[in-house]
C-alpha cells in the first residue's frame, strides 16, 4: 500500500516540477512589447506658452469647502479660460450650473452620433507648508509648480488647448465632443451628477467618457521599469462609519473595566491583526500584473508573469505584506477620527470612532458594513452609516470606444504599457456610468510614484513636458473621435 502512496507523491512531485520550468522558461523568454518615447519636437516658445497659460489658471484660487456656496472663483477661472482659449469661446456653447460647474458643447459634423466627454475638475484642495507659494503657477525647472497642476487643472488646461490649436486651423470634429468640469469633485459634491442629470434630460448618451483616475506611471509595481498608461475602469466604494462605544462614564480616579475608549480600542486592534475581509484577484488586476510583469525583475517577473500557476499564492500573500495589494484585491478599512472624554479626568459617557472603507466588487458596502457590525458586537459598539456608496460598474473592455482609446494610446505614446487599473479613490466618473458604457479613468499625463504622492500633499507640479505630451494626445483623440 505505502508503494503506491510513495508512487502518486512522487507523480505529484514530478508534475510540479514540470511546472515550474514551464514558469521558468516562461519568464526567460518574456519581454515587453513597447517602441521609444518619441522626441519631442515642440518649441521652448510653445512650452512657455503652455506654461504660463496653466499657470493663470493656478493662480485663480478655487478650493472647494463644504457647505459654502461661493461660485465667484469658478466664475472668475472660466473668465481667464475664456482669455486663454479665445477660439474655444467663441466656438462653443455653455451649459453655466449655478454653483460653479461647467459643460461646453463643440459641435460636430454629425450631431446626431453619440459624443465624446472629456472631464477635469476646477476645484482644488487647500495648501500648506510648501516650499514655493502654492498658487504661483510658477515655472521653473522643467514643471509648472502649484496646486492643481496635476489634480486637475493641468489636464483641464490639455483638452481646451487641444482644442484651440485645432479650432484655429478650421478642424471641425466627426461627432460632438463635451468639456465637463465639476467645482467640487474634492468635496464629493452634487457638480457632476447635476451634469449628468442635464445630459440625460436632453437624451445624450456619449460613446465615451475620459476622466482623471490613471495615468501614466513610472514604477507602478516592484521592479517594473517601462512606464504603464493604467486606464481605470473599475472603481471601489466609498463608506464612512460611526463606531460608538456608551457607558455611564465617571471620574477618572475610579476607572471601570471595558470602558468605551478601551472597547473601541480592542476593536481596532483586531481589525489591524486580522482583517475579516475577503481577498480576491478579480481580472482586472490580475491583467494589470499580467502586463506588468514582462518588465519587472527576474523574480517577480517568475511570479507574476505565471499567475497561471501561482494566483492563489499572491491572492494569499499579497494582501498581507503589501498595502497597495491589499487595496486592489480586498474591502480596505482605515480608522480616521476618534471622539472622546471634553475633560482629562473625565470617562467619556460616549466615545466615537470614524472608519472609512472602500469597499470592493467582491463584498459591496452592505456585505462590508455588515462584517464590521458583526466584529463591533463582539465588544458592545453600536454602528452608524454615515455615508455608503456602491461601487462602480465595470466598463466594458471591448466596446469600440475603449479599444478606439487603446490605440490613441498606444499611437501618442509607443513606448508604454496599457492595462485595465482598479480605482482606489472616488472621481466624478462614477455618475456618469449611469448614460455611458465607456466612462473611463485616465489622464494622459506621466508621473512617477513621488509625483503621486504630491497630489493632495506638498509641492506639487507638472513636468512641461508631459503637459506638452497630454496635449498632443487629446488633439489625436478628437481628430480619431468617431
Amino acid at each position: 500500500m505505502m508503494e503506491y502512496v510513495w508512487m502518486a507523491l512522487g507523480i505529484l512531485l514530478g508534475i510540479f516540477g514540470l511546472l515550474l520550468l514551464i514558469a521558468l522558461l516562461r519568464t526567460f523568454v518574456m519581454r515587453p512589447k513597447t517602441g521609444l518615447r518619441p522626441v519631442s519636437t515642440v518649441s521652448e516658445k510653445t512650452k512657455k506658452a503652455y506654461a504660463e497659460g496653466l499657470g493663470k489658471m493656478v493662480r485663480v484660487v478655487t478650493i472647494a469647502e463644504t457647505g459654502v456656496d461661493n461660485p465667484e472663483p469658478f466664475r472668475t477661472l472660466q473668465r481667464t479660460m475664456d482669455e486663454i482659449f479665445p477660439n474655444v469661446a467663441k466656438t462653443v456653447e455653455k451649459v453655466l450650473f449655478p454653483a460653479g460647474s461647467l459643460l461646453y458643447r463643440w459641435k460636430g459634423k454629425n450631431p446626431e452620433a453619440a459624443p465624446v466627454v472629456f472631464m477635469a475638475h476646477q476645484d482644488v484642495v487647500p495648501a500648506e507648508g510648501w516650499i514655493r507659494p502654492p498658487f504661483s503657477g510658477l515655472y521653473a525647472d522643467g514643471e509648472v509648480h502649484g496646486r492643481g497642476t496635476f489634480d486637475t487643472k493641468g489636464t483641464l488646461f490639455a483638452f481646451f488647448q487641444a482644442a484651440e490649436e485645432l479650432i484655429a486651423k478650421g478642424f471641425v470634429p466627426a461627432v460632438d465632443i463635451y468639456f465637463a468640469s465639476s467645482c467640487d469633485e474634492e468635496i464629493m459634491g452634487d457638480g457632476a451628477r447635476q451634469t449628468v442629470q442635464w445630459l440625460k434630460s436632453k437624451g445624450i448618451r456619449p460613446s465615451l467618457v475620459l476622466d482623471e483616475g490613471g495615468a501614466i506611471v513610472e514604477g507602478v509595481l516592484p521592479t517594473v521599469t517601462t512606464p504603464m498608461a493604467l486606464l481605470g475602469v473599475l472603481e471601489k466604494g466609498y463608506v464612512d462609519l460611526r463606531i460608538i462605544a456608551r457607558s455611564h462614564g465617571g471620574h477618572s480616579s475610579t476607572p471601570p473595566k471595558n470602558s468605551p475608549i478601551a472597547r473601541l480600542s480592542r476593536f481596532v486592534v483586531t481589525l489591524e491583526r486580522h482583517s475579516p475581509m475577503k481577498a480576491k484577484m478579480i481580472p482586472e488586476v490580475k491583467n494589470l500584473f499580467a502586463a506588468a510583469a514582462p518588465s519587472m525583475g527576474f523574480g517577480f517577473r517568475f511570479l507574476f508573469g505565471n499567475l497561471w500557476l501561482f494566483k492563489p499564492l499572491v491572492t494569499w500573500l499579497l494582501p498581507k505584506i503589501n498595502a497597495y495589494g491589499r487595496a486592489l484585491m480586498s474591502t480596505t478599512v482605515a480608522f480616521t477620527r476618534f471622539k472622546g472624554s471634553d475633560a482629562n479626568n473625565v470617562i467619556p459617557s460616549e466615545a466615537a470612532l470614524v472608519v472609512n472603507m472602500r469597499p470592493h466588487p467582491i463584498q459591496d458596502a452592505e456585505a462590508s458594513i455588515e462584517v464590521i457590525r458583526k466584529v463591533a458586537k463582539k465588544y458592545d459598539l453600536e454602528v452608524e452609516v454615515i455615508n455608503a456608496s456602491p461601487c462602480s460598474p465595470v466598463v466594458d473592455t471591448m466596446s469600440p470606444a475603449f479599444l478606439k482609446l487603446v490605440e490613441a494610446i498606444h499611437a501618442v505614446f509607443p513606448d508604454v504599457l496599457v492595462s485595465p487599473y482598479v480605482i482606489l479613490g472616488g472621481t466624478d466618473a462614477r455618475h456618469y456610468q449611469e448614460i455611458c458604457n465607456a466612462t473611463v479613468r485616465f489622464s494622459p499625463v506621466r508621473v512617477t510614484n513621488d509625483d503621486l504622492k504630491k497630489m493632495h500633499g506638498l509641492n506639487e507640479s507638472i513636468g512641461i513636458d508631459s503637459l506638452v505630451e497630454a496635449v498632443g494626445f487629446y488633439r489625436h483623440l478628437m481628430k480619431e473621435a468617431s
